[in-house]
């Protein structure tokens, strides 16, 4: 993390040279390469942080040693002496939260990203990393082709800005792989959040040709309003599904947090049914790019193919405090909850959960779930099955790869998830800082299956891998179809 951070200061620094520090960033107005914080400013922040931490998240040093959190704390205290630049803060306060070696805390760079003002110019582009080397997956112009491979951008090298896109990720437990995936994925938030300016301007590509020869290509910038960095291509639909050629049944979970759950399981229960009418030998679940969300969500598809009927026991351990999933539950909610609870009371799991929530803030409590997940066809599809991850498959596709290797359910594909076995923290809460203006997330649980008596961390791995080769990225070719065709 220190090499990151002083290979970015000469870049970073020189940019906010004659400017006097700021006591608040003020997004709409500013640019984060170019506006330095004062260090009270920061220290505050970090403060602020720090405080919120201990009090919200479940258990700060469960991947580490119990003192590494206050040690981070005082060494970023340390690193905010002088002025930074408002990147170089991002990357003091991811270095000082990824001591937890949670996924759940940090900072959201694309995030930060959206909240500038809408008419400053961007540049959306988007790499992959193959042997390190790094070639364009897209632009949203077409001006150069996927599958060019990139050796800097204006005067920052490919090296470099994934070197601070790394610096700026998120890690579940030693899941380092799918970090390097998301970091590779994140490079053109990291060259924009440096290069945004409020005039149109044009980017200096430098690239390699087919010949390999080093060549440059100015790329023009556009209006970020037009086009924030969310997606070059996305598609309406967060579940959808199709068969091959050879009648394989895939489907492709994008969230776990759908816009609406029953309509989520009508169309998973719609798959399946297509898939007892076609008599189908082999299905995928493909979860590449699935943050997570509801874990109802994901083990509503699970129950499809628990073909053993395991039940799912999961330990939660909670946290009291005021970003605790009970007390963000709006009054509404919160009244169904209590009468739920005292209508049923002492029994039931929610009689366990309406103990938690009546404990004083600070208190810790561990609760079973403990169930046989079901679905509407009453059906359980016991043919060959394959599950798809890659780093971007996080928190409850964790969860759902962890049991899906827990109870051998067939072979997984793709590349390492953001994960492991051992389960993953979740629920994170937002916290805006004070003076530097980032929302930063913060976990509030930790899901651990009950059958895991240890920490684990070491993140998933498949048992194929499927990267994508620069072919691939020429065509526009899945490699998990390339796959099918020879499975």
């Amino acid at each position: 993390m220190k090499v990151c951070l002083l290979l970015f200061v000469f870049l970073i620094s020189s940019l906010a040279i004659g400017q006097e520090c700021v006591s608040v960033f003020k997004p709409k107005k500013m640019l984060p390469a170019q506006t330095s914080l004062c260090p009270e400013a920061m220290r505050a922040d970090l403060e602020q942080l720090h405080k919120h931490i201990l009090e919200t998240h479940p258990n700060p040093t469960y991947y580490t040693n119990p003192t590494a959190l206050s040690t981070a704390y005082q060494q970023a205290r340390a690193a905010c002496m002088s002025p930074k630049t408002v990147i170089e803060f991002m990357q003091i306060i991811n270095a000082y939260l990824s001591v937890m070696k949670d996924s759940h805390s940090g900072i959201n760079s694309k995030e930060f990203l959206y909240a500038v003002n809408g008419s400053r110019q961007v540049l959306p582009f988007f790499v992959e990393e193959i042997d390190a080397h790094y070639y364009l997956s897209s632009i949203y112009n077409g001006q150069l082709k996927s599958g060019t491979e990139l050796l800097a951008i204006d005067n920052y090298s490919l090296p470099q800005l994934a070197a601070l896109s790394t610096s700026l990720s998120m890690c579940e437990g030693n899941s380092e792989k799918a970090k390097a995936e998301i970091a590779a994925d994140h490079i053109g938030v990291m060259y924009n959040l440096l290069a945004m300016r409020q005039e149109k301007h044009s980017a200096n590509f430098k690239i390699r040709t087919e010949a390999g020869d080093t060549t440059q290509v100015a790329v023009e910038s556009l209006s970020s309003r037009r086009y924030f960095l969310s997606s070059l291509s996305f598609r309406n639909e967060e579940t959808w599904y199709y068969f091959d050629s050879l009648n394989h049944g895939v489907l492709v979970l994008e969230t776990f947090q759908p816009v609406n759950l029953e309509l989520f399981k009508r169309k998973v229960d719609h798959f399946f049914e297509e898939v007892q009418k076609r008599n189908c030998q082999y299905v995928v679940i493909d979860l590449r790019n699935n943050l997570g969300g509801l874990l109802r969500a994901q083990e509503y598809v699970f129950s499809y193919i628990n073909s053993s009927s395991e039940a799912i026991k999961m330990n939660y351990l909670y946290k009291r405090s005021d970003y605790d999933r009970f007390a963000l539950l709006s009054p509404f909610q919160l009244m169904q909850f209590e009468n739920r609870a005292k209508n049923v009371y002492p029994n039931g799991l929610i009689s366990q959960e309406f103990d938690f929530y009546r404990l004083p803030k600070g208190a810790l409590r561990t609760i079973l779930y403990d169930y046989v997940p079901t679905n509407n066809l009453d059906y359980t599809y016991k043919g060959t099955c394959s599950l798809v991850i890659n780093g971007s498959s996080m928190s409850a596709s964790v969860l759902f790869a962890a049991w899906f290797k827990h109870i051998n359910r067939g072979l997984v594909l793709g590349t390492p998830c953001m994960g492991g076995m051992g389960g993953t923290f979740g629920n994170p809460a937002l916290i805006q800082l004070q003076h530097s203006n980032m929302s930063v997330i913060v976990s509030t649980l930790k899901f651990t299956p009950f059958h895991v008596k240890e920490v684990v961390l070491d993140g998933i791995e498949p048992d194929v891998w499927l990267n994508r080769t620069k072919k691939q990225i020429e065509q526009h070719i899945d490699p998990l179809d390339d796959y099918l065709k020879l499975h």
